[in-house]
């Protein structure tokens, strides 16, 4: 049973794996199932140039790194085991003796193949390790060295779009997008009009012939035809655009889907793959109810491992109904709601739930056809198909065609929003963003701007008044004095004292004053905000906290972007900084060796907002 108390779906009785290894003397296939559904793949590894023995024994990595406990769950991906492999084999027989067997595999192998080089090999290498890590019996010295194995990427920098290339691409796409709806919805239109009567026979416009074709089209997903296959009233067609003229009034063609794709990636900065793979499957927790529109897709990144591939994204802040004609396609949901209508046509011809389906109007590697999920290579050949060029011309001064690529796209989301997108701050910092040569050094332009900013306004006004030890010692004999020093009342000199008053890093004497709140309200604000606020004092006794909060502040440089850790963090750290300024090294020491278990517990649970209201 799960956890639900529900008892879990089992094959039926009497069922078996079904074989998906099949090897003989001339042939070596591997059978795989998507994980998603859809048709079995063969993976042939006949291909391979080595020896029978050699081929069945990579063929059960293959089976092993294809099957359920396996990362390699999407056909692309499955597929592409072939060609690492042959890269290998290659390498293998072109050496004076090659290997026959898998136990006459040796270390030296992988060192003639890494000094063979390649502008895939840290590519291939890696995939050698998850691949044959399900080869039985290796020999151990081949094992451990395709375990160690590393090399420097031999790929040239990939760096992000200019903000001003990125608002063309962009823009290009959601016009493209809108054109599209447009057609569409006027075709639908024009369908509802002729089924209720509303359009004349023989209407000299042509637009009933036109209905009666869109209606063939919707209720057959073709146009009519003769028993030969010859179109039906050519003249009406041809005047309409042709078979794929008068189709994709209903249905979105390859080169829209392309732009959708284009358009989705640059809204939610998510990798090509978790989007190609995306479904119409969702949940609406704003249920329709007004609010703001949000739908959440469970969508899938298998190179995360079997443990985190699935995750669930929110696609959210977009008009009540995004089916007005007014589209709202500067949102994820937008560009989300508008695809589900516009696809959901070519979606019931094909029976799919994939979120991607069109018609294809021209001759392609797979025919013209309804066609479902992202073709391979759809983003490049959107560019072609578009006037895009780069911002600097070449060397003669002619423009340049811009390239659109996934990883281009990706990264320049990044950049733009400083935040991860299906994986860690440190990932974010010092993977994508340290990979991003190209716009390095204006990066680091816009980080030392904004510190340079935050630092001035921490510095534009005093750290807030601390009480030292010796105005402890005197407010016990003396408390009028001390309490007129430090502009407070007397019992609210001596709640402070008692720590009755404490916040976090001080404490706070007038809760119902906060500038950051209405008047006469209760305080709700961040309690770094403490460190500006004129209601706050601090006492020695806030000090080990506050040395602990400081060092983690500092501590969160690793684990953040440089800009966002400026835009979020370096205001409190300057004001913290100046605040403890006060105290004498020694003091800082002695403060930190002093903090307790429950202080360091109050610093984690504060930075992680665990202590937030909201």
């Amino acid at each position: 049973m799960n956890e639900t108390g529900r008892r879990a779906v089992l094959p039926a009785q009497g069922y078996r794996m079904p074989q998906r290894l099949f090897t003989d003397e001339d042939g070596c296939r591997v059978r795989f199932f998507p994980e998603r559904g859809g048709e079995a793949v063969d993976i042939d590894l006949s291909v391979l140039p080595v020896s029978r023995e050699l081929r069945d024994w990579m063929a059960l990595g293959v089976l092993g790194v294809t099957g359920p406990a396996g990362t390699r769950r999407t056909t692309t991906s499955a597929l592409d085991t072939v060609s690492i492999l042959k890269r290998f084999c290659r390498y293998l027989v072109s050496l004076s003796n090659p290997p026959t067997t898998p136990d006459q595999l040796r270390a030296v192998h992988l060192d003639g193949f890494v000094l063979a080089g390649g502008k895939t090999l840290h590519r291939d290498l890696s995939a050698l390790r998850t691949i044959l890590r399900f080869a039985p019996d290796a020999p151990a010295e081949f094992a451990a060295r395709l375990a160690m194995a590393r090399v420097a990427k031999a790929d040239s920098a990939t760096h992000s779009y200019s903000e001003a290339e990125f608002r063309r691409i962009t823009a290009l796409a959601r016009s493209e997008v809108r054109a599209a709806a447009t057609r569409i919805r006027a075709g639908r239109r024009l369908l509802a009009d002729w089924r209720a009567g509303g359009v004349e026979a023989g209407d000299p416009s042509g637009q009933w012939k036109l209905g009666a074709m869109l209606d063939h089209v919707d209720r057959h997903a073709d146009i009519p035809r003769y028993a030969s296959g010859t179109p039906r009233d050519w003249p009406a067609v041809r005047a309409a655009g042709g078979i794929g003229g008068v189709i994709t009034r209903l249905h979105l063609t390859h080169h829209e889907i392309g732009a959708f794709a284009v358009l989705l990636l640059c809204l939610t900065g998510q990798n090509y793959s978790t989007l190609a793979a995306a479904t119409t499957t969702h949940h609406r927790p704003d249920a329709h109810a007004g609010g703001t529109a949000t739908a959440q897709l469970d969508l899938d990144k298998p190179r995360r491992g079997s443990r985190k591939a699935a995750m669930t994204v929110s696609l959210r802040d977009v008009p009540a109904d995004p089916r007005e004609a007014r589209d709202d396609l500067n949102t994820p949901f937008g560009v989300f709601a508008l695809l589900l209508e516009l696809g959901s046509g070519s979606r019931k011809v094909m029976q799919t739930d994939s979120l991607f389906a069109f018609y294809n109007v021209k001759n392609g590697p797979h025919g013209r056809g309804y066609r479902h999920g992202l073709p391979k290579q759809i983003l490049q050949q959107w560019g072609w198909g578009t006037d895009l060029v780069c911002d600097a011309p070449d060397a003669d001064g002619r423009p340049v065609p811009l390239h659109i690529d996934s990883r281009r796209l990706r990264m320049t989301w990044l950049e733009i929003n400083q935040r991860p997108v299906a994986h860690t701050q440190a990932t974010l910092a010092n993977e994508y963003l340290a990979r991003n040569r190209g716009n390095l050094a204006e990066y680091q332009k816009v980080v030392a701007g904004v510190l340079d900013q935050q630092v001035q306004r921490a510095r534009s006004a005093p750290p807030i008044p601390a009480l030292s030890a010796q105005d402890i010692e005197q407010a016990r004999t003396d408390p009028d004095t001390v309490a007129a020093r430090h502009g407070l009342e007397v019992d609210t000199l001596q709640q402070l004292i008692a720590g009755r008053l404490d916040t976090v890093l001080a404490g706070c004497t007038n809760p119902q004053g906060s500038p950051f709140t209405p008047d006469d309200k209760p305080c709700d604000a961040s309690f770094l905000l403490c460190l500006s606020c004129p209601c706050a004092r601090a006492t020695p006794a806030h000090l080990p906290v506050q040395v602990l909060t400081l060092d983690a502040l500092k501590g969160r440089r690793q684990e953040m972007t440089p800009l966002r850790w400026a835009e979020r963090l370096a205001e409190p750290a300057a004001r913290l900084a100046d605040l403890l300024d006060h105290h004498s090294p020694a003091a800082l020491t002695d403060a930190r060796a002093a903090a307790t278990s429950a202080d360091h517990a109050l610093v984690d649970r504060f930075l992680t907002r665990g202590l937030d209201l909201t």
